[in-house]
């Protein structure tokens, strides 16, 4: 217990403070461990106040699994204070190393008990699509770490930020095209129909392991569904998501913003 309120400790204070702590050795802390570790420091901050608005998905690529050596993809909370609003300015100074990802967010309409559920099953129970950004944040230095860590930094979840929800509808958005412009330049798109790992089959991983693990699985949680684009470096200058017709803008600054 010592062990992992020293981790908890580390991680916290790096997140304080905006600076990157040292790697550990890959074997320091395999998967169960990580999340063991996730969940700790989840009800840490539910316990500070803070309160569970969700969950995102990362290494849905069977390239990304490899590289991790797993063989299946891994998950992490979000909270309603990582959740930043649409054409506001993020103050690049309150992160660590931050990279930006694009992806579909799902809202939950209803909550699902455990129990074993079909794939049309899980899908009914989705209310809303739409655009998001994800502002994932490694407190690992480098970037550099085994998937236990990775699981303890609480799958590097930094801040997220949602467009215009609009209602789902299970064959329209089947296939969803996405492009991103950065500065006003194209930097990016696609077809989620294109991908190995479309957003609605990475929804369904979801709910079924998190309900395996004895996760909450609840109406209005936000799912974030896999980054559409490799993540890519932030740099100071506008950001625009276009996606199911609409556009979703954040703009990041180096300067430090007043709290």
């Amino acid at each position: 217990m010592s062990g992992d309120n020293g981790f908890l400790n580390r991680l916290h204070q790096a997140t304080r403070t905006a600076q990157a702590i040292a790697p550990l050795p890959p074997e320091a802390l395999d998967l169960l461990s990580g999340y063991a570790l996730q969940r700790q420091a989840l009800d840490r901050r539910m316990g500070a106040g803070e309160q569970l608005s969700g969950w995102k998905i990362a290494f849905a690529g069977r390239a990304a699994q490899q590289r991790m050596g797993i063989d299946e993809p891994v998950y992490g909370g979000l909270t309603n204070r990582m959740s930043v609003e649409p054409n506001t300015v993020v103050a690049l100074s309150r992160l660590i190393q931050p990279k930006l990802e694009i992806e579909v967010a799902i809202i939950l309409g209803r909550s699902l008990a455990p129990g074993d559920y079909r794939d049309e099953e899980i899908l009914a129970a989705i209310a809303q699509v739409a655009p998001a950004f994800e502002i994932a944040d490694c407190r690992w230095q480098g970037w550099a770490f085994g998937v236990g860590a990775f699981l303890a930094d609480n799958a590097a979840a930094g801040l997220y930020c949602l467009g215009p929800r609009m209602a789902f509808d299970p064959r329209q958005h089947a296939n969803v095209g996405y492009r991103l412009e950065c500065a006003g330049a194209p930097c990016g798109d696609g077809q989620t129909q294109d991908r190995e790992d479309p957003p609605l089959a990475n929804l369904c991983w979801l709910i079924r392991r998190l309900l395996a693990d004895g996760q909450r699985v609840e109406a209005g949680q936000v799912v974030l569904c896999g980054a559409l684009l490799a993540p890519m470096s932030i740099q100071p200058t506008t950001y625009r998501l276009h996606m199911f017709g609409t556009e979703l803008a954040l703009v990041f600054s180096a300067d430090t913003l007043p709290v």
